[in-house]
């Protein structure tokens, strides 16, 4: 399909625009969320007026509220998720390119999935544990380990898989949708094994990074572009710098003084 740009109508952006109406569903996510919580609130409460024992409940409050807190985040999971069950059985994702118009059900269940995980996301990155973000990613059908850190960075709803290990710099961004003109292009990023994005580095959509590839600091890779294996991409857009295997060896210039004279002895030693 060809994609005519118009920038008056739908600039080149970041990440797809989602329709207002879809709000609503936050609305019903945290009313649902927040019913089971508020519930078990005024029940303490209740009892707090009605025992005689008013310190030991006063002790037994942060864990109460510790209690509300996990109830909250794992509604706030387990509704999410069997939205997306029954969004994905009514109709499947798919990758493509699609008309950025709600009479089009691909884009039109795209953003009622996107708006569902970017909730889930938001909700559980607020969390104090890095890896409880991931657990988050994990149920909602992104492939990722618990090793992996990708808290620092701001990664697409789906179609992004990644590998073990993997280390997101702070303010990078990796992108499996894209808007382009008036359409909408949806393909999916992996990242391999032992990866690394650097600070504020643009992965874009359709991006494999393969096992050991790092791509630089406020580097950009084109859309379906390959980064090869153990080499590092710098630049805009991403190119070649040195193989990772090469780096490893670092030559070392020394210096060292003979006492006895006060000489100075240069000599060089490789470092593995």
């Amino acid at each position: 399909m060809e994609i005519n740009h118009n920038s008056d109508e739908v600039p080149v952006t970041t990440s797809p625009p989602i329709a207002k109406r879809f709000s609503i569903i936050y609305v019903f996510l945290i009313f649902i969320s927040l019913s089971p919580t508020t519930y078990l609130f005024f029940t303490f409460y209740g009892n707090v007026l009605k025992n005689t024992i008013l310190n030991f409940m006063i002790i037994r409050l942060p864990i109460d509220i510790l209690a509300w807190y996990f109830c909250f985040l794992l509604i706030t999971l387990g509704v999410g998720k069997c939205l997306l069950i029954i969004l994905n059985l009514i109709h499947k994702p798919r990758e493509g390119i699609f008309k950025i118009s709600l009479k089009d059900k691909d884009y039109s269940y795209y953003c009622f999935r996107a708006t569902i995980k970017k909730f889930i996301f938001y909700i559980w990155n607020s969390f104090p544990v890095p890896w409880i973000t991931n657990l988050a990613f994990k149920i909602c059908g992104m492939k990722a380990d618990f090793k992996s850190t990708l808290f620092d960075g701001w990664v697409d709803y789906e179609f992004v898989e990644f590998g073990k290990n993997i280390m997101v710099g702070q303010g990078a961004i990796i992108l499996s949708s894209i808007v382009i003109g008036d359409y909408m292009l949806l393909k999916k990023v992996i990242i391999g094994d032992h990866c690394i994005i650097g600070g504020y580095a643009v992965v874009s959509p359709g991006t494999v990074m393969e096992k050991g590839s790092v791509l630089g600091v406020w580097a950009m890779t084109n859309i379906g572009q390959r980064l090869e294996k153990d080499w590092t991409y710098i630049g805009q857009p991403a190119r070649k710098f040195k193989n990772n295997t090469e780096m490893r060896k670092v030559n070392v210039q020394r210096v060292r003084r003979i006492v006895d004279t006060g000489e100075r002895v240069e000599f060089k030693e490789s470092i593995e």
